[in-house]
């Protein structure tokens, strides 16, 4: 999901282009993610979990072997389309996966693992791309994580259970929308989850970008700038799961956020030493990434038995965020420069700030149960 911002500078030079409209290479897939997601969870929800997680890596796999070959700028947009596609059909499947076998309150701690456990990737991978660009050229990187994915699939081809839920006969996914969408609580919870991840998907999409153009390193010193983001969001993910399970959990939540966002625009408008400027990242991702577990074990209290389209619904507010946060930021990148895309994340965790704590934080639907306000 994030395996571009390491390698943006040379796709931008190697197809003659700029930094910026690099950029929407990595808005691509958030994209069709966001389309996909929410059509998948009904889907989901009627004909059990394992052949939407089966289909969603193989297309990942596809979409990533396909990028290698790509042939100019276009040609590497389409096929970064298709791995969207694939991607949507995984962490809602995998969420609702969890929610099923769970009591509720055990959901909010799970769902915190799980995201952290994606965040250890991105702490492995994202350096391990820049490593692999260093090393070898962008090509590369595609190539060595379509692998993995196709070695991923021939394991859960083995292991997924082949009966995981009852079938049922209709899929009748507008009538599961309409349970969760004719709520004003869950389009709170989409709203601020979408301008949160803005912030965490577009510091992690522009950092290796910024630290290469504004303080000379080259892709390989990226890495462990890239590790530590990765490490901020595992301790953030695992926090945010405690957290959810807090009677004050949208108090933290909403101080928290609008923290997390003055630190990130923080990373892109000083000029201090570039360490400090690494360490203030990695403060940023973790606070930033502390909401999505709170948020989704709200989501997935409010969805009744329509947990996987909850689950593609929230995953359209994550990729909707990442596009705002690749697009967006690289729309105000080109016309203000660094300092620009982080007014962008502020104004973006300001809102999210205010949803969570002026609006949610008043709101009957949000409280745990057994708590007052």
């Amino acid at each position: 999901m994030l395996m571009l911002g390491p390698i943006l500078v040379a796709l931008a030079d190697d197809f003659g282009t700029t930094l910026a409209v690099a950029g929407q290479l990595a808005a691509a897939t958030f994209i069709t993610w966001g389309i996909t997601a929410p059509l998948v969870g009904p889907i989901s929800d009627a004909h059990g979990r394992r052949p939407v997680l089966l289909l969603g890596i193989a297309l990942i796999s596809t979409g990533s072997l396909a990028s290698g070959l790509a042939w100019d700028y276009g040609s590497l947009m389409v096929f970064r389309l298709i791995t969207g596609i694939g991607c949507a059909m995984v962490p809602p499947t995998v969420m609702a996966a969890l929610a099923d076998s769970l009591p509720p309150e055990k959901v909010g701690r799970a769902v915190g693992f799980i995201t952290a456990s994606s965040w250890v990737g991105v702490a492995l991978g994202v350096p391990g791309i820049a490593l692999l660009s260093y090393v070898g050229d962008w090509r590369l990187t595609f190539y060595v994580v379509g692998l993995i994915t196709l070695a991923l699939w021939g394991l859960l081809w083995r292991w997924l259970p082949r009966a995981d839920r009852p079938v049922y006969k209709s899929v009748d996914p507008i009538e599961r929308f309409k349970s969760i969408g004719r709520r004003a609580g869950p389009w709170f919870v989409l709203i601020a989850n979408a301008s949160q991840q803005a912030v965490l998907l577009g510091l992690t999409t522009y950092f290796a970008a910024y630290m290469i153009e504004s303080h000379g390193w080259d892709e390989a010193s990226t890495a462990p700038g890239l590790a530590l983001l990765g490490v901020g969001a595992v301790i953030g993910s695992s926090a945010g799961g405690f957290i959810a399970g807090l009677a004050r959990r949208l108090d933290y939540l909403a101080v928290i956020s609008l923290t997390g966002g003055i630190l990130a625009a923080a990373v892109f408008a000083t000029g201090a030493n570039p360490w400090i400027v690494v360490i203030t990242a990695f403060v940023a991702s973790m606070l930033v990434s502390v909401s999505m577990p709170i948020l989704m074990t709200i989501m997935m209290g409010l969805a009744g038995d329509s947990k996987g389209t909850a689950g593609g619904m929230f995953s359209t507010s994550n990729q909707t965020g990442g596009f705002i946060g690749a697009s967006a930021g690289g729309l105000m990148l080109s016309l203000g420069g660094f300092s620009a895309l982080g007014l962008l994340y502020l104004c973006s965790a300001a809102l999210s700030a205010a949803i969570v704590g002026l609006l949610m934080r008043s709101s009957a639907p949000f409280r745990l149960k057994g708590t007052s306000r």
